[in-house]
């Protein structure tokens, strides 16, 4: 047993009680009340009076808005029954209103600039941020009046983010008996590793008779975030929920489809690695429960101090920077890896930008997939450490662009290691590998379907618990396909994942395929540069925050409007399916 991996708050604020926090709680309220006075006088200004002192405002409320959320969010989800936490996550948002409504008044002023655009953005003082106002331009056509913008942001404090804090805080404490003792969800879901298939099928049974003991609840939550989302998309002028997603994460149609459709084209493939495994493993086709058992001589089980000192060598394959700064992480006490009751469960990473720090949550269990999790969140670190002397405003990086540092940082270690592991033992490793990659490809693919149909059949009604397991078993029938045994497949995923109970973002699921197909053509581009690779990503990273995706992509000379370049990215998966 590992002793416990905790993080270590106190360098962000010594308490919520303490009065650096509470000053910067203040500060929120007050600044946004001055830029708010400030656009209200604005009629009666010149542009050039106004709208830099706008937007060096907007910056330091970016900046204090994402510390004091991340910080209060990192207390609740290592133990969501905190009651005092919540409390403070609900003045923050309470308190957040005035940002919101900030954004809202300064993107109605926008259009009314047309005249003296150009001249605007090329000036000094606001040409950094042309890419960023026009796209707040842009957006000024896609939402409400200010009045009625306010009074949905409102709402969604008891609407949206409640349905989303429901999920959450049921998903994190919803457990089964097991022997003597009991194991929540997350323990459950972390099984699916074990090597005894009467272990694995037996936790697969109770995990999804606990959701489904639950689904009452988690339907009625789902269709309270999709039923919000529906009728504020509509409100606003948007054509659908994924054409909103897609100016979200800054992508065209074109680029997704051309996505999708390599996706699609290459599930043989992947059903292919499936029939493979489940020879190997000797049963005659997978069970869900099957999918993430090991397979090989044995699967090594990884102590966190060799994870301390692997990834950060392997990250020095690219940057002695990059490796020095995991080094950093580890030891300051930014990782927070035991599974404990009351955690949520799954991995994130959150920016600390007054601190210029970041906090990684994870749930370690040995395996070799928790130490991918774990690099995959130090990348969303590095990413964040090579932009923190960007203003606020130039960090905000879309979801297909957040994906790229993590991915990319998850496929170093596991090429190193794959490398360093002996024959006998590396059927083990890229089976780990592939076990990720079918996720991200497969699995993801049939999220999308199933929230494709979610989205179709929302306006319409809500949805029952048996009609959202329906529509998840179709769209896993959809991909993972004959490869699967019928019977034993998931059909509460809709109620497992997370990603579909945020308000705010819709098809969650498909930057993740574009993060890992992106990373795998970047990872080629490493190979053939080495050393020299390093100035170069530092800069599309850099980027990420200030160009649309496939002005990023040219960057790196990539076209992600081509189907071509997709198929790139599965041909190196496709390799290793030969090679298993």
């Amino acid at each position: 047993m590992m002793d416990d991996i905790l993080w270590n708050l106190t360098s962000v604020y010594p308490s919520p009680e303490s009065e650096a926090y509470r000053a910067d709680k203040d500060e929120l309220v007050s600044l946004s009340a001055d830029v708010i006075a400030l656009l209200e006088q604005a009629v009666s200004l010149e542009a050039s009076a106004w709208l830099p002192k706008a937007v060096k405002g907007l910056n330091r409320l970016w900046d204090l808005s994402e510390n004091l959320i991340s910080y209060v969010y990192a207390i609740w989800t290592v133990d969501t029954s905190n009651e005092a936490a919540q409390v403070e996550i609900d003045d923050l948002e309470s308190r957040s209103l005035a940002v919101k409504d900030v954004v809202v008044r300064f993107r109605a002023l926008l259009p009314g600039l047309d005249d003296h655009w150009e001249t605007l953005t090329e000036r000094e003082d606001l040409a950094p941020y042309k890419f960023w106002l026009e796209e707040q331009r842009f957006l000024a056509g896609k939402q409400m009046s200010p009045a009625e913008e306010a009074l949905a942001a409102d709402l969604q404090r008891s609407g949206g983010d409640a349905w989303d804090r429901l999920h959450s805080k049921l998903s994190s404490v919803l457990s089964r008996p097991w022997d003597e003792d009991e194991k929540t969800v997350t323990q459950l879901r972390s099984m699916a590793y074990d090597p005894d298939r009467r272990v694995r099928k037996r936790a697969w049974e109770e995990e999804t008779d606990a959701w489904k003991g639950a689904e009452t609840s988690f339907a009625a939550a789902l269709n309270g975030v999709k039923g919000s989302s529906v009728t504020l998309d509509t409100r606003r002028g948007w054509g659908s929920t994924l054409e909103k997603s897609l100016v979200q994460n800054r992508l065209s149609r074109t680029a997704l489809d051309a996505m999708l459709g390599v996706m699609t084209e290459s599930l043989p493939i992947f059903r292919r690695y499936f029939r493979a495994k489940a020879k190997k493993l000797g049963v005659v086709k997978l069970a869900w429960y099957d999918l993430f058992a090991p397979v090989g001589s044995s699967e090594e089980k990884w102590s966190w101090e060799r994870v301390v000192d692997f990834i950060p060598a392997m990250f020095d394959t690219l940057s002695k920077d990059m490796g020095d700064f995991a080094r950093r992480a580890f030891t300051e006490g930014w990782i927070d890896a035991t599974p404990r009751n009351g955690k949520v469960g799954g991995a994130y990473c959150t920016n600390l930008p007054l601190v210029g720090e970041s906090r990684i949550l994870c749930n370690f269990d040995g395996s070799f997939d928790s130490v991918s999790t774990v690099a995959h969140e130090l990348g969303h670190a590095w990413h964040s450490e090579v932009m923190k002397d960007l203003p606020g405003l130039n960090r905000e990086y879309p979801m297909t662009l957040a994906e790229t540092a993590s991915i990319f940082s998850e496929t170093l270690v596991f090429r190193a290691a794959l490398s360093e592991t002996p024959d006998s033992s590396k059927p083990s490793i890229i089976d780990t590998y592939l076990m990720g990659a079918s996720q991200v490809i497969v699995d993801i693919l049939s999220r999308f379907h199933f929230e494709t149909a979610l989205m179709r059949c929302r306006p319409t009604g809500e949805l029952s618990p048996g009609e959202l397991t329906e529509m998840m078993l179709d769209a896993q029938n959809r991909t993972y396909g004959d490869a699967l045994e019928k019977e034993e497949r998931h059909g509460w995923m809709w109620a497992v994942k997370s990603h579909y109970y945020s308000p705010d973002l819709a098809f969650y699921n498909f930057p993740y395929a574009f993060g890992q197909l992106f990373a795998l053509g970047l990872y080629s581009i490493f190979r053939e540069e080495g050393a020299d690779f390093e100035d170069r990503y530092r800069e599309l990273l850099r980027l990420t925050g200030s160009a649309d995706a496939l002005t990023v992509a040219r960057s790196a000379d990539f076209n992600i409007e081509s189907p071509d370049f997709w198929r790139r990215g599965i041909a190196s998966i496709t390799e290793l399916i030969e090679d298993f």
